[in-house]
């Protein structure tokens, strides 16, 4: 008989002391990117073969899969150079597709900037 008022005494008491509020909070966009291209600058690597202007990459699109929530599409862009920041600087834009911890670039576009758009990247 004291078993049964035990459980309810536990149960009440969790129910009432227990937390109103988590104490997560949400992270910043500019955060979760930050993290993001931390985690993708080894396989970045991998795909354009040459060093890139660390810190201006871009997230162009993050995307999930509409059949699989544990899959992701992210693509990024980088801007590569030759030698000491020289160039000629090439956009590279790439899709990795995410499953868990395993990394797989599925799509890749490079191209030569052109002279006249190298304010856009930051590159003067």
């Amino acid at each position: 008989m004291k078993k049964p008022i035990y459980i309810l005494f536990i149960l009440c008491f969790m129910v009432f002391v227990s937390p109103n509020s988590s104490n997560a909070t949400e992270l910043p966009q500019d955060v979760l990117e930050k993290a993001l291209i931390k985690l993708l600058q080894g396989p970045i690597l991998s795909v354009v073969g040459t060093d890139w202007f660390r810190g201006n990459e871009k997230i162009l699109e993050i995307k999930d899969d509409d059949q699989n929530n544990d899959i992701f599409y992210v693509t990024v862009q980088v801007v590569t150079f030759q030698g000491p920041h020289n160039p000629p600087y090439m956009e590279e834009k790439i899709t990795f597709k995410i499953i868990a911890n395993k990394i797989k670039p599925i799509d890749y576009f490079n191209r030569v900037i052109p002279e006249n758009e190298w304010n856009k990247y930051q590159l003067e």
